[in-house]
């Protein structure tokens, strides 16, 4: 009998196993992290900002490792569907398209290897996805290595820029009836410059209330912050970018010096031209600050009305007038905006009179901020468009009775579809012949003209403008 098999001897004590080996943990870095969320999104349906932060709150990374995860999720998001061509190329049956479980890890080493070869070595994207692929689909690593090996450059590098739209269009990844109502009356080598601004990074821009600028978020360098002046927006004035960091940590933000808003959006409240003292609606209103910039430029003595359906939403209006020092210029309804009895609730607030000016940033395909949401391009569908074309004219027309002759009406949406824009402006002037069309830059002269269309419009293209791409009218009621 061996020593392993024999009794223990007696009195002797008996040996228990002890605790087992800690197993070594294998943490995610910033890719594996963005690939996750990045088959969130592509698989599970998920919005890019909500999946991306809860991802990131799971994964322990450092502010240096989150920022390249953003970067990288953000861009293999943009540039998703070219970039999936790209990786086919090299594929012997490329109509059978990519493996699930490897395409996020493929994406976000193609999108590395095509956009950012300056910054990241083209090993370290390959290794780190060939090993995710070794994790996630054993056996297929050496084919995701040969398809990262022939990747080659972005379609968007190799077409012609007189191409065909639909080449083009295919090109950088964004659907046809976006590209057409992006191009249009633009210059034929214009176009791509176009295409490319609806998947750039965006810029961060804040309204800075009071006049004052803000400075860039801390970057470790002091406690209150770098310091560095935010760099002003070309044309849109108290609208300055926010490089870099987090936005809450900005000096200003917690005191209320400043909105984080895109220039388009922070144009839609400027288009009221709100007075002091005066009376105004601010109808689909969440986040909250266009109610917030309309509750500044009212003051005191004015008063605004928020609506917003959503009570969720509704409650970052709160929070930003809160923050802002102006809840006592706002009262928010939550409801429907075209409900009756929802209007009926905003006349009371009012003091059953018509309202000076109503502001209504209606709901829409939300195409016109790519750059942001990239989601949004590959999942709108022309049923959504008609459905958001529809809701634009119930709303319209809901908020048409609200204001009071020689008042204001500004309509907006985050679309350039003309279906959403120029054609819904004209079919509600036919309906409503006590509205015109009133010329934005009589109050707005600071807008460049390629900005303003032939009626007077706002039409914002984020590679002119540096923007979402946005609609924005302003109609007066004749007295």
């Amino acid at each position: 009998m061996s020593d392993a098999t024999k009794p223990p001897r007696s009195g002797a004590p008996t040996r228990r196993p002890g605790p087992s080996r800690p197993r070594s943990l294998f943490v995610d870095g910033p890719r594996e992290v963005a690939a996750r969320a990045l088959a969130r999104v592509l698989d599970d349906g998920g919005w890019a900002a909500p999946t991306l932060s809860s991802v990131l709150d799971q994964s322990g990374l450092s502010d240096r490792d989150r920022a390249l995860c953003t970067e990288l999720f953000y861009g293999a998001l943009r540039f998703a569907q070219p970039l999936e061509r790209s990786l086919l190329r090299g594929a012997d049956k490329p109509g059978r398209g990519l493996d699930a479980r490897m395409r996020p890890h493929l994406l976000i080493a193609a999108y590395q290897l095509q956009h950012l070869s300056e910054r990241i070595p083209a090993h370290a994207a390959v290794d780190a996805a060939v090993t995710a692929v070794r994790r996630t689909r054993p056996g297929l690593e050496g084919f995701a290595n040969a398809l990262l090996r022939r990747l080659g450059s972005p379609l968007s590098a190799l077409v012609k820029p007189d191409a065909p739209l639909p080449e083009l269009a295919a090109a950088w990844g964004v659907p046809l009836p976006l590209a057409e109502a992006v191009i249009d009356d633009l210059p034929v080598a214009e176009r791509a410059q176009a295409l490319g601004g609806l998947c750039a990074r965006p810029t961060t821009y804040a309204l800075w209330l009071d006049g004052a600028r803000p400075v860039a978020p801390d970057t470790g360098r002091g406690e209150h912050g770098s310091g560095e002046a935010a760099a002003p927006h070309a044309f849109v004035p108290g609208v300055a970018a926010l490089p870099g960091g987090r936005v809450s940590d900005a000096s200003g933000f917690k005191d209320g010096g400043f909105l984080v808003m895109d220039p388009g959006l922070v144009l839609c409240a400027l288009a009221v031209a709100a007075r002091p003292g005066q009376r105004v609606v601010d109808l689909c209103s969440a986040p909250g600050g266009k109610a917030c910039a309309l509750g500044h430029a009212v003051g005191p003595a004015g008063l605004v009305v928020a609506v917003e359906q959503s009570e969720k939403r509704s409650k970052k209006i709160h929070d930003s007038a809160r923050r802002l020092r102006l809840a006592a210029r706002l009262d928010v309804v939550v409801g429907d905006a075209a409900d009756d009895a929802v209007l009926a609730r905003v006349r009371g607030l009012l003091g059953d009179a018509p309202a000076d000016a109503v502001l209504l940033d209606a709901p829409c395909s939300g195409l016109g901020t790519t750059r942001r949401k990239p989601e949004v391009k590959l999942r709108k569908t022309a049923d959504d468009v008609a459905a958001c074309v529809g809701l634009q004219r119930r709303l319209l027309d809901a908020s048409a009775t609200l204001v009071a002759p020689g008042g204001v009406l500004v309509y907006s949406v985050c679309s350039p579809l003309p279906d959403e824009g120029t054609r819904q402006i004209a079919a509600f002037v036919q309906r409503h012949p006590d509205f015109v069309i009133d010329a934005l830059p009589a109050v707005l002269p600071f807008l460049p003209d390629d900005a303003v269309d032939a009626q007077g419009c706002l039409r914002l293209l984020p590679h002119r403008h540096d923007s979402d791409a946005f609609f924005v009218a302003r109609l007066l009621r004749r007295r």
